[in-house]
């Protein structure tokens, strides 16, 4: 029945044949990295299924990969020279209108619609994430000016979203940031997360993910090289100090959530893997395309 998922485990949460088209998309950008020399890591909770569930976390529904800016770029440049555009393409890092978007891998032909995001007019396909791993500077109050401007620009993009699932005080401050011009010090904060890129430094880190400073903040040594895991039914990369990444990310990784963080954390409000997403939208989206790297 499935390629790339393993036959022989439940399906509790009615998520694998969309697990299926994320790992193949997952298997593609593997071996189109492999080939051309390019350095990616699982991160975050795709980590974490690697090494609690040896594959996906059985409710989890995106897969996210690490890479460095060098090697993000590499990736992107090979992409546009001979990646598979028949069956994929890339969504660029950069920012949309007012928010800041992940590089994204996205399957042609499907469907991968967010509540939150269903008015604006990207792509609305099944798609894997890449994230950035920046250089983060050993000096603490340097390091404290990152995170803030890194914070910042995750709020400016949060902020155009369906603010409900928040607290009110969260809620409140994020209506008021709204309210300020679409990029206002947007490009400014990201210029400060990647001003360390080039420098000397122990530390990487992802501040522009969910995670707060300390479990967003990881030595380097944990990332000098990979190590093959299972992954359902293949194999993909993980840092070689991932337990220790884990740990640092998530406390006692080895430990459940509850039912409510799990939904908290899930991202698709409708999905399907043979429908191209245009069947499903009963509206105009409302923003131009455009994106700014």
């Amino acid at each position: 029945m499935y390629t790339y998922m393993r036959n022989d485990t439940p399906d509790d949460w009615g998520l694998k044949k969309l697990q299926e088209k994320i790992l193949e998309i997952a298997v593609y950008v593997d071996k189109f990295c492999e080939e051309n020399g390019i350095q990616y890591c699982l991160m975050g909770g795709s980590a974490l299924g690697a090494i609690r569930h040896g594959g996906f976390i059985p409710w989890d529904d995106d897969l996210d990969f690490f890479m460095t800016p060098d090697n993000y770029e590499k990736f992107v440049k090979a992409f546009e020279e001979k990646g598979n555009k028949e069956k994929f393409f890339l969504e660029p890092f950069g920012h949309f209108d007012n928010m800041v978007t992940l590089g994204k891998v996205r399957a042609k032909n499907t469907t991968y619609i967010e509540e939150s995001l269903v008015d604006y007019q990207i792509s609305h396909n099944v798609y894997l994430d890449i994230f950035i791993l920046h250089t983060c500077p050993n000096n603490t109050i340097q390091r404290r000016h990152q995170y803030v401007w890194a914070k910042y620009v995750v709020a400016k993009a949060q902020s155009v979203r369906d603010l409900s699932r928040y607290g009110l005080g969260l809620r409140t401050a994020l209506r008021v940031l709204k309210c300020f011009p679409r990029l206002f010090l947007v490009k400014h904060g990201l210029k400060q997360v990647y001003k360390y890129r080039n420098k000397k430094s122990n530390l990487y880190c992802n501040y522009l993910g969910k995670a707060r400073y300390k479990r967003g903040t990881y030595k380097k040594e944990w990332f000098e090289k990979n190590k093959r895991v299972s992954f359902e039914n293949v194999t993909l990369n993980v840092p070689i100090g991932v337990e220790d990444f884990l740990s640092e990310r998530f406390g006692d990784y080895m430990k459940i959530p509850d039912i409510e963080q799990i939904r908290r954390e899930q991202h698709a409000g409708v999905w399907d893997t043979e429908k191209d997403y245009k069947e499903y939208l009963t509206k105009e989206p409302t923003l131009p395309a455009k994106y700014v790297i």
